[in-house]
Parts: C-alpha cells; sequence; structure tokens
C-alpha cells in the first residue's frame, strides 16, 4: 500500500510538473481601433482616427512561458483625406467608414514567467502573433460621390496578426493586460477604394495592401483552479 502511494505520489509530481500550469482565463477587450492605408497613411494618434472597439477574449495557459488566445472584437474603422497633410491625399478628397468584426486566434510568449495567482511571477511583457479572419463593408465617397461597392455586400479576409502587451496578476484569479495589435491584411479594399486611375488620380495601390490595429486592455478571470492530479488539491 505504501509502496503504491509512493508510486502515484511519484506519477503525480512529474504530471504537475508538465501541466499543472495549464489554466483557462475568459474576459473582456475594451480599446480602440484605426485603419492605415491610402486614406490615412501614417496617423497614428489624433486628426479624429480612432473607434472604439469592444469585445472578448479566451485565454489557454500552456505554461509561464506560452499561452493561446482567442478573440472576437467589434468596432468600426473610418478615415478622411481631409484630415490628412498630403496635397494629393487633400485633392481626392475620399473618406469612408466601415463596421468590422476581427475574429482571431494568437499565441503569446511571456518574456518573463507569468501566472495568475503566482506571487513571485506576477507580472510580463509578451509578444503575440497569430491570423485573423474579418468581415467589412466599407461605404466610401471621392469628392462626395459614391463609389460602387465592387464586392457587392459585406467582405471577409485573412490578417497576419501580430504585436506587444504588457500583463499583470490583480488577484489570485484576476489578470491585467495592455497590447497594441497590428492587423496585416492581404487586400487593398478596406477602405473601400478600386484600384485604378480616374482624372489622373490613383484611387489605390495594387501593392500597398491596408492595415488595421487594435490595441486596448483586457480583464480576464482564471476559470480553472487544479491540476490533473487529485493529489496536488491537499
Amino acid at each position: 500500500m505504501l509502496k503504491s502511494l509512493s508510486l502515484l505520489l511519484f506519477l503525480c509530481s512529474l504530471i504537475v510538473q508538465g501541466f499543472s500550469q495549464k489554466s483557462f482565463e475568459l474576459g473582456p477587450y475594451l480599446g480602440r481601433s484605426y485603419y492605415l492605408g491610402e486614406i490615412n497613411p501614417k496617423t497614428h494618434v489624433g486628426n479624429g482616427v480612432g473607434n472604439l472597439a469592444i469585445g472578448g477574449i479566451l485565454r489557454y495557459n500552456l505554461n509561464k512561458r506560452y499561452s493561446l488566445k482567442a478573440a472576437v472584437v467589434r468596432t468600426k474603422l473610418s478615415a478622411q483625406d481631409e484630415e490628412t497633410e498630403f496635397p494629393f491625399n487633400l485633392q481626392r478628397n475620399a473618406e469612408f467608414e466601415s463596421n468590422l468584426t476581427d475574429l482571431s486566434a494568437n499565441i503569446e510568449f511571456n518574456f518573463l514567467p507569468y501566472a495568475i495567482g503566482d506571487k513571485k511571477h506576477f507580472f510580463s511583457p509578451y509578444l503575440f502573433t497569430g491570423f485573423s479572419y474579418f468581415f467589412y463593408n466599407p461605404s466610401t465617397t471621392v469628392n462626395g460621390i459614391e463609389v460602387p461597392d465592387e464586392n457587392e455586400g459585406r467582405s471577409s479576409s485573412l490578417a497576419f496578426a501580430f504585436g506587444p502587451g504588457i500583463k499583470v496578476n490583480l488577484g489570485r484569479k484576476i489578470s491585467f493586460a495592455i497590447e497594441w495589435g497590428f492587423r496585416k491584411t492581404f487586400i487593398d479594399d478596406l477602405d473601400g477604394l478600386p484600384n485604378n486611375t480616374e482624372d489622373l488620380l490613383e484611387q489605390g495601390k495594387a501593392y500597398d495592401n491596408d492595415w488595421y490595429v487594435l490595441s486596448g486592455v483586457i480583464l480576464t478571470y482564471k476559470i480553472t483552479n487544479t491540476g490533473p492530479c487529485p493529489m496536488q488539491n491537499f
């Protein structure tokens, strides 16, 4: 009996070392979104750039260094040529807005060991990378004239997602994070501008795909508490 118990404890210790850090987190996302492309070539802050972004995330912590994260975020993208400083943009006078839904799957790498509820490993900067699948429906005008919708309704596409962040414990089961997430799309009609030339003015650039950015705060709650070994609870 004693040998069996010792063997059970030994096996559990091996399992706990490899898997006890695995846990799920669930929580809301609140932040800001903005677009980068022909209508807004470089502005990240100011000039009316940015809209509210809300959503939720599910994080699966593999260990103290790596996590998998799934998220859904709803927002609106918009930009106006009149807010730029470039003569070409001012002459073109285009503007657009588009509802956008972002579905993403990422892997996070913590620069420092980190775990919710761990008083020693309570803070870490991190990087994340992965992919987003997004839905958009731009409404665009050039000099007050509506641009025809070439996609005839709501469209969708893929984007490469990446960015930095910082996460910190707020208690035994609550984590707070701030992140700045870039989305490099594989399309050039996020703003609804066609890739052609009209009246010697290039509307869009076929060689320069659009971007959008989601930056915000994440508050998550740890919804699992114990490891796979029953002896861990004693």
